[in-house]
Order: C-alpha cells, then sequence, then structure tokens
C-alpha cells in the first residue's frame, strides 16, 4: 500500500489529508488536520506576506512533518492559494517554506482549481451534463460539461473573501449588505462575455463545489430537519437556498457563529449564500446537487487513476466499493461473489420479485457491504451494517438508494425490524420502496447463505419456478451441503416474502 499526503495553505487554514492508496487503483482519505492559519495578516497595505505569519506557517509545516515521517509518508502534493501571487516576497516566501519544511508548493490557480473540482464531480456524482459552480477565497468558478466532455470554463474574479472585503465598509444593515454583495455579484456575471447563462438546456443539472455549497448545504438540512447527515450529492432547490439567505441576511456573521460551521466559514457566509442567490438569479434553473469533493479529490484522481486526466471512471459506484472492501477487510473475492449470487437470484427470480433493474445498484452496495458491521460489532452485525452503510463514501447513488441499501442489509433480520426506523426516512421513501427493500433482503440473505462457508463453492445457480415452488438447482466447484442446508434455513421466511415453497438442490 502507498501513502501520500495533500496540503493546502489557504487564506485561513492549513491543511493536511493523508491518503491510502491500494493495490487495486483505489484510495481513502485516512485522516485530516486543518489549522487556522491568517495567511494575509495585515497584507493590503504593503502587499507582502509578514515574517510572523511565515515563521507560524513554518511551525505548522514542521509538525506536520513529523506526522508523515512517524507515518512513513514520502510523497506529497502541496498547493497554496493564489492571493500569494500579489505579495512582492510571493517567489520568497515559497522558496522558505521549500527551504526550512521541504514542502514545494504549486500556486493553485483557479483553472487548475476547477478543473480538479470537474474531475471529482464527474467520478462521484451520475451526472452526464451540467454546470459546475465553485465558490472559492477570490474567485468563483463556472464550468460546463456534456457527456462528460469539458465544454467551456469561466472564471468571475470574486469569491467568499475579497467579495466580504468589498464590502467590508458598507454603510447599511446587515440584510442591506447582503442584497448589496448579490447585486454586486450580478453585475459581474453581466460583465462577462464568455459565459452564456440564458440557456442552459433543460436536461442539464448544476452542481455546487466548494464549502460555501457544503455549508449552505449544512445548514439547509438542520432547517428542513433532514433525517441524513450526508454531504455528497445533497438535493436542493430554490426555495431551500431561499430559506437559507433569508435566514442568513439579516445574521451578524460577527457575533453570531453558526452551528457545524467554524468561526471563519460563519463569517463568509454570507457573502457565500449572495453569489449562490446571484447565480440562480440568472440562469434557468431551480435545483443543484451540492458536491462534497472539491480539488483534493481530483488530485488524487489524477495521480491514483492517470486515466481519468482523459476521462471518468465508467463504474464509480464499483470504484468506490472496491475502496472500502479493501480498506476494511480486503477480501474482495468474498464479497463479489456474494453479490453475483445475488444477481443471479435477481434476474432468475424477476417473474416473482418483479423489480425493475435499476435495483441492482442498490443490491449491489447491500450485497458488497451487507457483513461491513462485523467490523464493528460482530455479534450484532445487521444493526452496524446500516450505519456503516448509511456512512461510508458511496460514490453515484441518490440518498434515497443510499438508505434503501442500508435498510436492505438492515432488513436480513427481519424479526428484529422496527418500523420506526423506516418511518423516520418517509420524506425520502415510500411504500412501495419497503416492499422492494424487503424482497432484495431476502434475496442478499439467501445469497449470503449459499456461501456462508466463504469459500464460493457454489459457481452457478438455476431457479425453476413451477406453481407455487421455487427450485434453486446449485451448480458447484466444490463440496456444498452445508451451504444448501444453511439456506433452506430460511424458505419460512422466503415463503412469507415470495409467497413460494422454497427447494434447493
Amino acid at each position: 500500500m502507498e501513502k501520500i499526503a495533500i496540503i493546502e495553505l489557504n487564506t485561513n487554514y492549513l491543511k493536511m489529508q493523508q491518503v491510502d492508496v491500494y493495490p487495486n487503483k483505489s484510495f481513502t482519505v485516512r485522516e485530516s488536520l486543518s489549522v487556522p492559519i491568517n495567511l494575509t495578516k495585515d497584507f493590503e497595505k504593503e502587499q507582502v506576506i509578514k515574517s510572523s505569519v511565515i515563521t507560524e506557517v513554518n511551525e505548522v509545516l514542521s509538525i506536520f512533518k513529523e506526522i508523515l515521517d512517524r507515518n512513513e509518508i514520502k510523497d506529497n502534493f502541496c498547493y497554496v492559494t493564489d492571493i500569494v501571487k500579489q505579495a512582492k516576497n510571493c517567489n520568497g516566501f515559497i522558496n522558505e517554506l521549500a527551504s526550512v519544511s521541504t514542502f514545494k508548493f504549486d500556486i493553485l490557480t483557479p483553472e487548475i482549481t476547477i478543473d480538479n473540482v470537474y474531475t471529482a464531480v464527474i467520478n462521484t456524482m451520475n451526472r452526464p451534463k451540467g454546470l459546475v459552480i465553485d465558490i472559492s477565497d477570490y474567485s468563483t468558478n463556472l464550468l460546463y460539461y456534456n457527456r462528460r466532455n469539458i465544454l467551456s470554463t469561466t472564471v468571475v474574479p470574486y469569491g467568499k473573501i475579497n467579495l466580504e472585503k468589498e464590502f467590508e465598509n458598507f454603510d447599511g444593515s446587515s440584510e442591506e449588505k447582503c442584497e448589496a454583495m448579490r447585486d454586486f455579484f450580478r453585475k459581474q456575471i453581466d460583465l462577462l462575455e464568455t459565459w452564456d447563462y440564458n440557456n442552459i438546456p433543460e436536461e442539464w443539472e448544476v452542481v455546487g463545489a466548494g464549502s460555501v455549497f457544503r455549508n449552505v448545504g449544512s445548514i439547509s438540512r438542520r432547517a428542513k430537519k433532514y433525517p441524513l447527515e450526508i454531504e455528497h450529492n445533497y438535493p436542493m432547490d430554490r426555495a431551500d437556498i431561499d430559506k437559507v439567505y433569508n435566514a442568513i441576511k439579516t445574521m451578524d456573521p460577527t457575533s453570531n457563529k453558526l452551528r457545524g460551521l467554524s468561526v471563519t466559514d460563519t463569517y463568509y457566509i454570507k457573502a457565500g449564500i449572495a453569489i449562490i442567490e446571484a447565480i440562480f438569479d440568472k440562469i434557468n434553473k431551480q435545483n443543484l446537487y451540492v458536491s462534497k469533493y472539491g480539488f483534493e479529490y481530483g488530485v488524487l484522481f489524477n495521480y491514483v487513476l492517470p486515466l481519468t486526466i482523459e476521462k471518468p471512471i465508467a463504474d464509480n459506484l464499483g470504484y468506490s466499493l472496491q475502496a472500502i472492501v479493501e480498506a476494511y477487510d480486503n477480501k474482495e473475492d468474498t464479497f463479489s461473489q456474494i453479490y453475483n449470487l445475488s444477481l443471479i437470484l435477481f434476474k432468475q427470480l424477476k417473474v416473482i420479485h418483479k423489480l425493475p433493474r435499476t435495483y441492482t445498484k442498490i443490491l449491489r452496495v447491500a450485497s458488497y457491504l451487507s457483513n461491513c458491521g462485523k467490523r464493528v460489532n460482530a455479534l450484532d452485525n445487521v444493526k452496524a451494517s446500516f450505519h456503516t452503510i448509511l456512512n461510508s463514501d458511496l460514490f453515484g447513488l441518490t440518498h434515497s438508494e443510499i438508505v434503501m441499501a442500508a435498510f436492505v442489509a438492515r432488513l436480513r433480520d427481519a424479526d428484529n425490524f422496527n418500523l420506526a426506523d423506516w418511518v423516520k426516512y418517509k420524506d425520502l421513501l415510500t411504500e412501495d420502496d419497503l416492499v422492494a427493500v424487503k424482497k432484495l433482503a431476502m434475496i442478499v440473505k439467501l445469497a449470503e447463505c449459499l456461501d456462508i462457508t466463504g469459500k464460493s463453492a457454489i459457481t452457478d445457480i438455476n431457479c425453476d419456478i413451477l406453481g407455487d415452488s421455487v427450485i434453486i438447482k446449485t451448480i458447484c466447484a466444490k463440496d456444498a451441503r452445508l451451504e444448501i442446508k444453511y439456506s433452506m434455513l430460511f424458505a419460512s421466511e422466503f415463503k412469507k416474502t415470495f409467497s413460494k415453497n422454497l427447494e434447493i438442490i
């Protein structure tokens, strides 16, 4: 296993992420550490990064270096915000960081940022056409893509920090200031000659990336009592955005810290939400999806899988499952066997379960991760698997699909299932979904039983549906008597689910 690190020096923080890269070319961010830094302290007067700031940065970097040495991490990618280009001592600053800490920093331009954000978005979401909006500190980056190809990029020279600074001496109420920032940013959009915002095709979707969108999503979920705390792929409509905007615009960020946000993020949230409102005032769209993954993930994808420089991953869900299995169990063959048996059962029992093929995504997640709860609680792994699936980094799934996959794993122990647990997610799920989940849970449970020894004894299955009976004929490469005997223990549960008698031979 290879270990690498990504270090980002931003205006307000110094962040390090430690990453494990596995032999199957998947990766997991193992640890993230962020330290507050005021990089541009007293910067405006002389356009110089102060020596005291440089000393502070080097002190933190020296600690980062100790951590990386202790964890035997030698390779790293280091980026510094492009505001340093305005500093008279820019080159000297970067050279001093390299000489003192040995970390070599590249300047993170808006173009580099949006390219990597796009790579992160396209490889973690199933949204083939759309507009990506990334609000950074000093710019807002816009990117159109279609069929997984970049069409155009546009940079608005205002982000959350310099927009806030533009109005730091505003003479008016908090609400008036927020409205003024919104109007100002709308005018900045009107000045653009390269961005056509009037005629975005109906089927195209909007994706918001960066900390501003994550924070707005967090506020929205808390306000509407959303049942999940999942950042990635969180859907918002214009009413959700307006609700956050109306709550934020009257707030004094210097005296109120928003729950779940840092002091710095709270301070700049007003400018951030004003930018979002201004953009949605212009475009003919009412919905957006929040991306948890930003430029760091783009860097990781391009490094770990160089093919993503040219084209996205074809199967992003499978890729994320590989990373999860490799990180915790390193038993890919076992889980792929359960999925293969589940898929065969799903196909051959279609006449009795009557579920469309779209459910195979949910079946796949539940098959791979049905026993992931054993990592934390082997004796009650069904409940633990439910919560583990809900909190795993799964690419290409909607929130409803993630919840359904978790319930498929949970309902393998149907006798101890409490319907109140399902009602908690009533805004995401339907009664038809519950029927589907029960059927999928039975299929996964049967597939697990048919590989209960973990030796892949059964290589194929033929299902005959005759009247009120289902006869499963197993094709075996090894002795499978225990698998067959164990599976038959759940014949009564199978009948309760599908109204058919079960026989396995």
